[in-house]
């Protein structure tokens, strides 16, 4: 029998593989780590993942770290659920690796930028998150010409990548993202939302999140 355990905490991109796991129907531990708290500095946590980030999925004895390559390993244990497209190893048909990437090493960075820059600079953060607006604006016309005429980033598919999609820019918004001019990515959001998986993974992280703990 397979064990699965998600060191999780709600509101960060650890959120994204929560929802994962219920795509796949898969039964599942979730342990609540306290980043509030610097539970993720404690020494029984830093033996599993030296970085003292979450998530970190642990699977019978093996940990798997760093978000991307736990959904990418994920898709690979269930293809049947599709979280990505099926891709081959030939030049243009793994573009969904490539999208899982860019969510994960140049969307998730910027999303960081508008809601911690108090973490990349020390000297005025305010300047940090005004560049990483910026950085946003472009990114957001895009997104809107690829959601304008298909439901999901597939089309008629969807995908975890709609999932770390709506993690980035819904945190972004939460610090100051204006997503009011782009009706196609308000859409996606609303329709995000209402994915069944998507309401019990926060059901289970409002009932994981104690009352006295705020998302990062």
């Amino acid at each position: 029998m397979t064990e699965i355990t998600l060191y999780h905490f709600p509101g960060g991109c650890s959120s994204i593989t929560l929802c994962a796991l219920e795509e796949i129907g898969v039964a599942y531990d979730l342990v609540l780590v306290d980043i509030t708290k610097g539970e993720q500095r404690r020494p029984d946590y830093l033996a599993m993942n030296r970085w003292g980030k979450v998530p970190t999925l642990k699977v019978n004895s093996h940990v798997l770290t760093e978000n991307a390559a736990i959904l990418y390993h994920l898709h690979r244990c269930y293809p049947e659920v599709r979280l990505l497209p099926s891709e081959t190893l030939v030049m243009g048909e793994n573009q969904p690796l490539a999208d899982l990437l860019w969510c994960a090493a140049t969307l998730h960075p910027m999303t960081r930028q508008v809601r911690m820059p108090v973490r990349f600079t020390s000297g005025d953060p305010d300047c940090v998150k005004a560049h990483g607006i910026a950085a946003w604006q472009p990114v957001l016309e895009y997104l809107s010409e690829r959601l304008e005429n298909g439901r999901w980033w597939y089309g008629n598919d969807w995908s975890i990548i709609d999932l770390y999609l709506y993690w980035n820019y819904s945190t972004a918004q939460g610090a100051g993202l204006d997503l009011a001019p782009f009706t196609a990515v308000q859409r996606h959001a609303e329709m995000v939302s209402a994915r069944e998986s998507y309401v019990r993974a926060r059901s289970r992280e409002r009932a994981a999140l104690s009352p006295t703990v705020t998302s990062p």
